[in-house]
């Protein structure tokens, strides 16, 4: 999953996921809680237990989601931000410490499966309802999937785990064009999915937020379908949106034909949850510190207040400082530098010790020497391809060996991409630019607004190609915590598409793939994925930067708070905090 963090990277983080918050405590099945907030509290534990109903959660965020249809969605906080409104199949309800629980949402249970895992059946309950009072049915959640076939309208989210395990003709292109899937059968109340290949892990997929129903051919109405549902997506969960101007604000109320009877995983507390999309870093923080918002939506706070949370004890127990499992790198880009060498003479040359200071220093992450993060399936705490010295400053010997291997002694000149607005953004280019320096190696700066960056910007292999886009910054998290679920969507050559790419060097690698379409089966074993992030360094595609931790703040007034760290994006789970009814 995409993960925005400072608006300059995104993974691809993670599932739509839910909290049960447990009878009258407000605490998850199992997981203590505390009344009185301490540093890292909402890692493990739900911080401020209460009851008490109404009042207005106040967010902010530095820019907009990239959708907010759910099907188009795939910035990890957005993913967040999707279990106020929506609800899917399966969902989790447990989203902190560090192990994710998956539970029935909308079905009745965790589904049924046949023998080889290539047919999946699950029941609805009963009485759920759209928020505007029409019934969710079985074929709402068959159009949904079905969207995620019409790459050429819905693009941008995670269609490629969808297209590549539920069956359908090759020429099949969503509902749009093409009509109903036959492969996925309705009745009344259930849903049969019939599979291309043996899928043990399916519920993950229906945990995501692509999964989520859609009105069957109704939409959000006649000017809202398609492309442009993202602008009224109709609501299945506790909230729904009352107001939403894109790259300013939007509002959720409560809506009214949700049930509390037919949702053990969410118990909202708020009345109204408010974001507002303020592109001020520091206006953000200094709201934050005030005490006239109660907590960013999208990433960490800035280094001004991070200073200030790390050495102020007052501040300091109301902030959070979770690993997750994503991982910052920078995609290096085979249709611009073609040849091996060059690449591999980028990787040697970084400095990763200054990168992790660009990305706010130890709070940040550590540096990472391969792709999988700890947590997922592969890791290596040793494993590091292309090293770059005992202090992460660079191999300036292996990197000039390099550069004579691929004909360019003496450097050459490239680009290198990152998002806007961003405080850290301009600091990793700076870091790298002086990086690679060292040896000849020019880059200028190419931005782009982060609501567009990842879709049509470094998500379009036409135009990385056609910007001379050599390197770009990003950021990966496991859309669930697999390593199918982390690798699929960056290094599948099955998955690359023209807009809304998420491989974005375009690796097509044969060893690679095998072993990726042959993971959804539940035979691969951990050393396998240890094999795959081998090969996929050898390509010199993906240079790992850091494994990534960021620093949350929340307002001390605010209740039931926890983590979302047990998945990849991490920020506080939004849908069931509460403000004290104030």
């Amino acid at each position: 999953m995409k993960i925005t963090r400072r608006g300059v990277v995104a993974v691809g983080i993670v599932l739509t996921a839910a909290l049960a918050l447990a009878g009258c405590t407000g605490g998850t099945s199992g997981t203590p809680t505390t009344g009185t907030a301490a540093f890292n509290d909402a890692v493990s534990k739900i911080v401020n237990p209460s009851t008490a109903q109404g009042g207005t959660v106040k967010l902010l965020a530095a820019d907009d989601c990239d959708s907010w249809d759910p099907q188009r969605t795939y910035y990890g906080w957005c993913w967040n931000m999707q279990r106020i409104f929506t609800r899917s199949l399966i969902g989790y309800e447990t989203v902190n410490g560090t192990k994710p629980v998956l539970a029935p949402d909308l079905a009745t249970d965790m589904g049924t499966h046949n023998a080889d895992f290539t047919k999946w059946t699950y029941t609805l309950q009963k009485d759920l309802k759209w928020s505007d009072g029409t019934a969710i049915t079985p074929m709402d959640v068959k159009y949904g999937i079905e969207r995620l076939f019409a790459t050429d309208v819905i693009n941008g989210g995670p269609a490629s785990y969808f297209i590549a395990t539920i069956s359908h003709p090759a020429d099949y292109l969503g509902p749009y064009t093409s009509g109903d899937l036959a492969s996925i059968e309705t009745t009344a109340d259930s849903i049969t999915f019939n599979l291309s290949t043996p899928y043990s892990d399916f519920n993950y997929l229906m945990a995501m937020a692509a999964a989520a129903p859609v009105p069957y051919k109704v939409e959000g109405g006649a000017d809202f379908t398609g492309a442009n549902y993202t602008k009224r997506p109709l609501s299945s969960g506790p909230f729904k949106i009352e107001s939403y101007t894109p790259t300013q604000e939007i509002t959720f109320v409560r809506n009214e034909f949700w049930k509390q009877s037919t949702d053990k995983i969410r118990k909202p507390l708020a009345d109204k949850i408010t974001l507002t999309i303020n592109s001020d870093v520091n206006d953000i923080d200094s709201k934050l510190k005030a005490g006239t918002a109660d907590a960013k939506a999208d990433n960490s706070i800035g280094t001004t207040l991070q200073s200030q949370v790390l050495t102020q004890p007052k501040l300091k127990k109301n902030a959070d400082n979770p690993t997750t499992a994503f991982t910052r790198y920078f995609s290096v880009m085979p249709s611009v530098i073609p040849n091996l060498y060059c690449r591999q003479a980028i990787f040697y040359a970084t400095n990763k010790a200054e990168l992790v200071q660009a990305f706010g220093g130890t709070t940040a992450g550590t540096a990472a020497g391969s792709m999988t993060p700890p947590t997922i399936a592969g890791y290596s705490a040793t494993a590091n391809m292309y090293s770059t010295g005992a202090d992460n400053t660079g191999d300036l010997t292996k990197a000039k060996e390099a550069l004579k291997k691929c004909g360019q002694p003496d450097g050459f000149t490239t680009k290198l991409a990152y998002s806007t607005p961003s405080e850290t953004g301009p600091k990793v280019f700076a870091a790298m630019q002086t990086a690679l320096a060292r040896v000849g190696i020019k880059i200028t700066a190419a931005t782009s607004a982060t609501s567009s960056y990842y879709s049509s910007f470094i998500g379009s292999p036409a135009n990385i190609e056609s910007q001379g886009l050599g390197i770009a910054v990003a950021a990966w998290g496991a859309d669930f915590p697999t390593g199918y679920g982390f690798w699929n969507s960056i290094a599948n050559g099955a998955t690359i598409i023209p807009a809304g790419n998420t491989d974005y060097p375009s690796l097509n690698d044969p060893a690679v793939n095998k072993i990726l379409d042959a993971a959804p089966a539940g035979t691969s074993k951990d050393s396998d994925f240890r094999a795959l992030d081998d090969q996929v360094m050898k390509n010199a595609v993906y240079l790992p930067i850091l494994f990534g931790k960021s620093l949350y703040y929340r307002n001390a007034r605010l209740t039931n708070v926890t983590s979302n760290n047990a998945l990849a994006f991490g920020i506080y789970d939004f849908v069931n905090v509460g403000t004290g009814g104030k």
